[in-house]
């Protein structure tokens, strides 16, 4: 899963502007909220074991690093989720909330807490494998920038992340090889989408330069 070349012409295009690189972090601030606040709430109490808070909480830290990120170079108006604050809001929610969407429908036929299990899996394994592309080529990016080494520290995280889903989906899903194809293709199409819109508006801001 790699990244192409629209998606580096766009971060090449925003980290030019602090203020247009603020609304950029607060996306994907965002985005990392999303996977926090999606953990804790399609987990019920009986099964939130040490490893679904620890990750729900690691998540909920990059969201704040990188909102910390955002707020520093964009100022205190970045403290918030705001719509002038983000680039290409709606296009990042459109991407996570149809993921998870499309995902969970494919499980309808199971009982609930068989559902939010794999859902909760496959949902994490593709975002992770996401953020592992889109985060590493924001750091090439970012070559000797003070930011770069704070993006090392995330990604080290999200390794572990991945490792730990790839195991339980393969331990819970005897159709895991089957499903993982189905899932990468499902997710592949709303990325596009969402590098997509980000082209549109990298390009709407050269415009007005």
């Amino acid at each position: 899963m790699k990244s192409d070349d629209r998606l580096a012409a766009v971060i090449a295009a925003v980290v030019t502007d602090d203020h247009v690189h603020a609304r950029f972090l607060n996306t994907f601030s965002f985005l990392e909220y999303i996977g926090f606040r999606k953990i804790v709430k399609s987990q019920r109490a009986e099964v939130l074991n040490r490893s679904l808070l620890m990750h729900a909480l690691e998540e909920g830290r990059h969201a704040l690093l990188l909102k910390k990120l955002a707020v520093k170079l964009g100022g205190q108006a970045f403290d918030f989720y705001r719509a002038e604050t983000m680039f290409c809001p709606e296009a990042a929610k459109t991407y996570f909330q149809q993921l998870d969407h499309q995902c969970d429908a494919r499980f309808a036929q199971l009982g609930d807490l068989e559902r939010s299990k794999l859902v909760y899996l496959y949902v994490t394994w593709l975002i992770e494998r996401r953020a592992l592309d889109v985060y590493g080529c924001y750091r090439d990016i970012l070559g000797s920038s003070d930011l770069a080494p704070k993006l090392s520290a995330l990604l080290a995280e999200e390794v572990g992340h991945l490792r730990a889903v790839e195991a339980g989906i393969a331990a819970g899903d005897p159709q895991h090889a089957t499903r993982s194809a189905q899932f990468e293709a499902l997710e592949a199409a709303l990325y596009r989408d969402f590098v997509a819109a980000m082209a549109r508006e990298a390009a709407t801001h050269r415009a007005a330069v």
